[in-house]
């Protein structure tokens, strides 16, 4: 790049943006320098697979030595795997850590399949409280209580409102920038006002959104002892009104009802622990990250470019979630790398909730300067 310096700012802004290859090879080509797609994917597979992946890895223990996480999966597609055709569906986990107080990590990984085992394996080692959707495979993770999501089973007995009346819902999180409307939160005025089940059943999920609003500031005891005083009412009428409830044999509302009563202990898990929160939506926007992205760029190559995906969305998504400025953490991890990728106390370093990488990747960076032959020594 020394001989196209009117690029390097354009350079920058490509890194979190899941800009297909063949789109950057055009935008290259516009501003004077003729780079092949095939060695810019190239580049980041090598940077990933080779100076990437021991950080990640190192987060991977870190990641497993927490007592809180969530965990999701979506869907990807991988041209060439041997023994699988073009078309066949892969999968891109993901884990990240709660709300527990700690630096957070978010990791991606890839597998073929969306077996049990997969989640198993990668959280071999972890004992805690895992945060899920109602996927059966996560029982096979060991040494974990699970903690099943409210938002999907919401999305059920939203999915059971006709589509005309389904249009004026919105489905507000704690989260959102609006709160849930008093009237949207009122299970027993929907009853009076004799509207359907799947009504019913959302205004139940809606009044325990609403109430945990109320509960976002307080410390995580205050927090549980409040949950058990406002929200353990709230499910004793759910469940007792469930139990009411006759759905036509396949219908939306019976898919609705049995979700729920299927995974009634799980559901309320999250009481347990006032660290933990009432729906998996923390994963779910990390997942969205990525399906943004796959919707640019469709489909990976080969396996090693899918890993090599995994491992930059995960160094990335887990320095933005610790303030870090993206580019300026990946610059400093190829500075060094090259070099500290076998020395553990060097991959330590390179933690992005270190004292160095804070103070080097929290401000504007001189990269004109920062070059591998002045960058300095890691103070150990």
């Amino acid at each position: 790049m020394g001989s196209y310096p009117h690029i390097r700012s354009s350079s920058k802004c490509r890194q979190t943006y899941a800009v297909p290859f063949y789109r950057q090879e055009m935008d290259w080509l516009q501003m004077g320098a003729p780079l092949a797609r095939e060695t810019t994917s190239n580049w980041c597979i090598k940077c990933a697979l080779t100076y990437f992946e021991p950080v990640y890895d190192r987060l991977h223990e870190y990641l497993v030595k927490r007592d809180l996480l969530h965990a999701d999966e979506t869907v990807c597609q991988v041209l060439h795997e041997e023994g699988r055709t073009a078309t066949s569906t892969s999968y891109m986990w993901i884990y990240l850590t709660g709300n527990d107080g700690l630096p957070p990590i978010i990791l991606y990984d890839y597998q073929p399949g969306r077996a049990g085992n997969y989640a198993k394996n990668f959280l071999e080692g972890f004992c805690g409280l895992l945060e899920c959707d109602g996927y059966t495979g996560y029982n096979s993770v060991e040494n974990v209580i699970l903690v099943c999501c409210l938002a999907h089973c919401r999305r059920y007995f939203f999915e059971a409102v006709p589509a005309a009346r389904r249009k004026k819902i919105k489905l507000l999180d704690i989260n959102s920038p609006e709160e849930i409307p008093e009237d949207a939160a009122d299970p027993e005025k929907a009853k009076e006002d004799k509207r359907i089940p799947a009504e019913i059943g959302l205004c139940y999920c809606n009044k325990l959104f609403r109430i945990e609003r109320t509960l976002k500031a307080m410390f995580p005891e205050e927090r549980k002892n409040k949950r058990l005083e406002l929200e353990v009412p709230v499910w004793d009428s759910f469940w007792s009104w469930l139990a009411t409830v006759e759905p036509l044999g396949g219908s939306l509302l019976e898919k609705a009802v049995n979700y729920a009563a299927n995974h009634k202990e799980l559901l309320g898990n999250y009481l347990l622990d006032g660290r933990c929160e009432i729906s998996n939506n923390r994963a779910e926007r990390c997942a969205k990250s990525y399906a943004t992205g796959r919707k640019n760029f469709l489909f990976h190559d080969t396996v090693n470019g899918t890993r090599s995906s995994a491992i930059i969305y995960s160094l990335v998504e887990t320095a933005k979630a610790n303030n870090l400025n993206v580019f300026q953490y990946l610059y400093t991890l190829l500075l060094y790398m090259p070099d500290y990728r076998q020395e553990p106390a060097g991959v330590e370093a390179m933690m992005p909730w270190n004292d160095f990488i804070k103070e080097r990747c929290s401000k504007v960076m001189d990269t004109e300067t920062e070059t591998p032959e002045n960058r300095g020594q890691i103070p150990f």
